[in-house]
């Protein structure tokens, strides 16, 4: 079995405030692409991990037909002659079958590193093999992107990580197999999972994507505004 982990706690400082649910498409908040992909990856279960207080009604409404409509399938890829190519616990059911859980990380002010545990653990508990980890703020990551860490994963089941890449980069997603969890479980602050899988003689293997513009992560006003400028040319809407 094999969950994902939706890191969705971000307290979105670098966008003056919550980014989410700020409008990629009409009616189409960020994070409904990446939350779609997940759920439609043929993924055990979703572990959303949010903040507490956080509004979660569009990921709710997200869980049911309201997804396919909110996040409508591409029509075309990003054409090479662009600008902005590469330069508390609840349950719900899912399309698919795969579980959505959001997870309250009581502690996800203190970093994503916090975040990340909540979701390993829960991963741990409920005895996944491995864990896709992926940012609630990458729209443009696909099922196949996904599904290409699994079957890497698959081919070579000795790795205990196999990444996305960006040039030399490495990036999310990535899928972490159940041997790093322990390791990753003592994570502290904004320290993600990268430092740690690169330096603590773990197995593993990067995936290089032929269109690194679908591992953006919109972080700033001026990613969304870029972001806003990629969807409208591979979506309908």
């Amino acid at each position: 079995m094999i969950a994902a982990i939706y890191l969705a706690a971000g307290a979105g400082r670098r966008m003056n405030g919550p980014k989410l649910t700020a409008e990629l498409m009409p009616g189409v908040p960020l994070g409904a692409l990446a939350l779609r992909t997940l759920l439609t990856a043929g993924l055990n279960a979703v572990y959303a991990i949010v903040r507490p207080g956080a509004e979660l009604e569009w990921l709710y409404g997200l869980s049911n037909d309201a997804l396919r409509k909110a996040a409508p399938e591409p029509k075309r890829s990003l054409g090479t002659a662009e600008d902005d190519r590469p330069t508390a616990e609840e349950s719900a059911p899912a399309p698919g079958g795969t579980l959505l859980e959001t997870i309250v990380c009581s502690d996800a002010e203190r970093g994503m590193a916090h975040s990340l545990r909540c979701g390993i653990g829960r991963a741990a508990a409920a005895g996944q093999e491995a864990a896709i980890v992926m940012l609630a703020d990458q729209p443009f990551v696909t099922p196949a992107m996904v599904q290409d860490l699994i079957d890497c994963w698959r081919t070579n089941p000795a790795l205990d990580y196999v990444a996305g890449s960006a040039g030399d980069v490495m990036t999310p997603p990535v899928l972490l197999a159940r041997s790093t969890f322990s390791r990753v479980i003592e994570l502290e602050g904004d320290m993600g999972a990268k430092r740690l899988l690169q330096s603590a003689g773990f197995i593993g293997a990067e995936r290089p994507f032929d269109e690194p513009w679908r591992l953006l992560d919109v972080d700033t006003p001026e990613g969304l505004e870029r972001a806003k400028r990629i969807a409208a040319q591979i979506y309908v809407t």
